[in-house]
């Protein structure tokens, strides 16, 4: 699986993708108050771009980045391959530490965790 976003740079500049929704690589850098030179925010939006996080074009001659995936699946993707990489690393503890938690959940999400594993178990 392609790494996702790893570093504070790369998701600040995702969350500005999301919600200007297109950006040239100068108007991410002036929603980042202009604290980066513009060559760092164009290799960011490129590296983005060759994780398959954003689409780029062109328009009028320049490029335009958009995102390509949306918070959602994003967030859902980020905790599997994150919780894959717990379990490979940790095994049976990962899950242990994980299962002792659920205990400090609002009961509606421990009904949808319990769900969940009884979805699983039946198939």
């Amino acid at each position: 699986m392609t790494s996702l976003v790893q570093g504070k740079l790369e998701t600040e500049v995702i969350k500005i993708l999301w919600e200007k929704k297109d950006c040239s690589p100068k108007e991410v850098l002036v929603a980042l108050d202009n604290q980066l030179a513009l060559t760092t925010v164009s290799t960011i939006l490129e590296r983005l771009y060759k994780k398959g996080l954003l689409k780029k074009g062109k328009i009028g001659g320049r490029v335009r980045y958009t995102s390509k995936v949306s918070q959602e699946v994003y967030s859902q993707k980020l905790v599997k391959q994150f919780m894959g990489k717990m379990v490979s690393s940790f095994g049976d503890l990962a899950i242990t530490y994980f299962a002792k938690g659920v205990e400090h959940l609002p009961k509606e999400k421990k009904e949808e965790i319990t769900k969940l594993l009884k979805e699983y178990e039946d198939k």
